[in-house]
């Protein structure tokens, strides 16, 4: 049986970490610019705690990083192959769906 090298195991972890739906959505939001949490609550609809559970998940894996400011923190991608994984993955997506539709 072939090993898997530790560098593939990183990549599934990073991909595992972004595969959850309020993470990705999180993920897509964030490549438009930097947000604060309320903006994040209100765009996606999920309750704060939840949110900020995700981001520090997020935040965990190096995926985005958040700036003080005052009593908010605005997060921001903190990887520019975040976005480029994010923004391809959306368009694989959306030419599977144009494919379904008659």
């Amino acid at each position: 049986m072939l090993e898997t090298p530790p560098l593939h195991h990183d990549a599934a972890a990073l991909l595992r970490c972004m595969a959850h739906p309020v993470r990705f959505a999180i993920l897509a939001r964030l490549m438009e610019g930097p947000e604060v949490v309320g903006t994040l609550v209100e765009a996606l609809g999920v309750e704060q705690s939840a949110l900020s559970h995700h981001l520090r998940t997020l935040r965990d894996a190096g995926l985005v990083a958040g700036d003080r400011e005052g009593r908010h923190v605005r997060y921001r991608l903190d990887d520019a192959h975040v976005a480029t994984i994010v923004r391809d993955t959306l368009a694989h997506a959306a030419e599977r769906h144009a494919g379904d539709t008659p």
